[in-house]
């Protein structure tokens, strides 16, 4: 009678094989889809997702091998194998430059994409594994796709370690250096021992050492739960916290469930001690964060209020001041000499400044409190464009600067209010790109496609530099060289402008190629 070999040689392993692969798969998927949920960063959630997603297949695919009896379909599952690991591990080191780097090129996903299609034409081509060795039912793997997978992943770790030694170092806070540090630390243990141990396994002929590499796997997740939930590798919400700790503590439990020798034991209750302690230290840290923002939400809102009623006091004063002024300089009072007169206007044009300086602050503060009220009424979006532009002819005039239009012939009908949208979004791009522009033209167009109105608005100024990118649109978010251009700047501006667009269901963004090479400002809104 012949032996199954496939039983024969995994038959004891099989109940340990089913635990070690399908709880970190299980575990794994959870946390890929946690940060693809909740994530506001999708590029890099969605590269830890692809992460999770191809492990969590390596994973099922190798415990396939470990726990079928067919011979053809150990071979179907085992030929995958190679390419679905290094596709993690492409992937894995994909999240670690989004995460650690400030801008990553375009291109970057290019030059992964080309690391992973020699492996993969081998995989499809039927090359990946050459034939079954029956009396110990394993496959002969394909020996350049095995030499370029251990080149491939000594490469990536090595990468890895450099990059996260650099990034540790030159990182401005020590909350950052922990957050990096944890997250480097997590990915090389884990890539490290899965990449040594399956060496030294395929070296020595004992794969059962795979088996038990894998128990500690729950420690990398946690670690990454950690650097994830703790230092804001991505955001996710307090019960999502608890909920990921308790979800882990229950898969790193079962595991007392399979083991079956006092190694298998020692593993499974180190890698369950481990998460404990570290849950615990991940609960902690996260109800510190939670006090320390509710008394930062406090001590926001007491400033707001402060600030709020501040400005109001001194924009009574300045419209009060403002009224004076004008009527000197329109001649309500008779006749006055001409320097007074002259004095007058340059008076009122500063009082105008701070009117609008103050203007700005208290708008920003009720788009943050929410009581803002709009009067949204439907408005021909170019004729507002057109009629703004006209307002500020004079402005680019005394720069020597010419406005360049391009307007589409099609109707743009768009709800929403339009004084709101004429001064804090079409007037405030137009009128930076004059400060900004030195020279030359600035050009603003206004076409439609689809169901959207764009506005785009292209200076030749100072340009946009990838860390400016980041403030751009927040609270203050000044440019580093731009309050040298525009001194009087509040940095309220592309706030409230934001604020004012993503109220009315539209998007503003910037385009620039870095500093000195000018900007090109967007703004889309739906079509009435």
């Amino acid at each position: 009678m012949d032996i199954n070999t496939c039983l024969a040689t995994t038959a004891e392993f099989r109940d340990l094989a089913l635990y070690s692969h399908l709880i970190p798969a299980i575990a794994t998927l959870i946390l890929g889809m946690f940060a693809l949920r909740r994530a506001q960063n999708k590029l890099k959630a969605a590269y830890f997702f692809a992460f999770s997603a191809a492990f969590a297949l390596w994973l099922l695919g190798d415990m396939a091998v470990w726990m079928l009896d067919s011979y053809h379909l150990v071979a179907a599952f085992w030929s995958p194998l190679d390419f679905t690991e290094i596709a993690f591990f492409l992937l894995l080191f994909g999240f670690v430059c989004v995460d650690l780097l400030p801008s990553v090129p375009r291109e970057y996903s290019y030059l992964l994409l080309g690391a992973a299609i020699v492996p993969f034409l081998i995989t499809i081509g039927g090359s990946a594994v050459l034939e079954m060795y029956q009396p110990v039912c394993e496959m002969e793997n394909n020996e350049f796709l095995s030499a370029y997978k251990v080149w491939l992943e000594g490469l990536i770790l090595a990468a890895i370690l450099v990059l996260g030694a650099w990034r540790t170092l030159s990182a401005s806070t020590w909350s950052e250096r922990i957050r990096i540090a944890l997250v480097v630390l997590a990915v090389v243990l884990f890539l490290g021992i899965f990449a040594g141990t399956e060496f030294i396994a395929t070296a020595s002929g004992i794969f059962e050492i795979n088996l038990y590499a894998l128990f500690t796997l729950p420690i990398f997740i946690l670690m990454l739960t950690i650097s994830i939930t703790s230092y804001g590798t991505f955001r996710l919400g307090d019960e999502a916290v608890k909920a990921l700790f308790y979800v882990f503590l229950i898969l790193a439990g079962t595991q007392f469930f399979f083991v079956q020798d006092i190694l298998g034991f020692l593993l499974a209750l180190m890698s369950f001690g481990v998460v404990l302690t570290l849950g615990l230290l991940l609960f902690r840290s996260n109800e510190r964060e939670i006090e320390a923002r509710h008394a930062l939400e406090i001590a926001n809102q007491q400033q707001e209020n402060l600030l709020h009623f501040i400005s109001h006091e001194v924009k009574g004063y300045l419209t009060e001041s403002q009224a004076g002024f004008a009527a000197i300089a329109e001649g309500d009072f008779g006749e006055v000499a001409a320097p007074l007169k002259s004095m007058a206007g340059s008076a009122l044009a500063s009082v105008r400044r701070g009117v609008a300086t103050v203007m700005d602050i208290l708008d920003a503060s009720n788009l943050k409190k929410g009581t803002m009220a709009f009067n949204k009424q439907p408005f021909d979006f170019k004729k507002a464009v057109l009629e703004v532009i006209g307002d500020l002819q004079k402005n680019a005039a005394e720069k020597s600067l010419t406005i360049e239009t391009k307007i589409t012939e099609r109707e743009t009908k768009v709800e929403g209010d339009e004084d709101k949208i004429r001064r804090h979004v079409i007037r405030n791009l137009i009128d930076n790109a004059i400060k900004y522009t030195p020279h030359g033209a600035i050009e603003v167009a206004v076409s439609a496609s689809g169901e959207v109105v764009r506005l785009t608005v292209q200076d030749n100024g100072v340009g946009i530099t990838a860390e400016d990118k980041k403030r751009l649109f927040t609270e203050g978010g000044h440019g580093k060289d731009s309050i040298k251009v525009n001194v009087h700047s509040t940095g309220y501006g592309l706030f409230i402008a934001k604020s004012i667009v993503d109220a009315h269901r539209g998007r503003i963004w910037a385009e620039s190629d870095g500093n000195g090479k000018g900007a090109r400002f967007l703004v889309e809104f739906p079509i009435e």
